[in-house]
């Protein structure tokens, strides 16, 4: 899958493996659902796809930014201290 917007919708082919009877299974669910295996498998897994529109919480932090509102770090130190988070710590 490209990340380029102007290829966005080459296509590529992947394969993978399962049985003969996975497969026919497989290619039931696809009829029943009214599409072909690549679109059911899509179907599953794009729901885990990122998203390019942000979520609830990142567009409260956004329009808090824009308002005047948020946290400046002058350091990644200050950051991780103020997180309660000691990243050069040795485990």
């Amino acid at each position: 899958m490209s990340t380029h917007s102007d290829d966005r919708h080459e296509k590529v082919k992947i394969t993978f493996e399962c049985t003969s009877d996975e497969r026919a299974y497989i290619e039931m669910l696809a009829a029943k659902a009214h599409l072909n295996l690549s679109d059911l498998i899509l179907s599953y897994l794009s729901k885990d796809f990122p998203s390019r529109k942000p979520n609830k919480e990142t567009l409260a932090a956004m329009k808090e930014l824009d308002e005047g509102g948020g946290v400046e770090y002058t350091s990644m130190d200050d950051f991780w201290a103020d997180m309660g988070v000691k990243p050069r710590a040795k485990s």
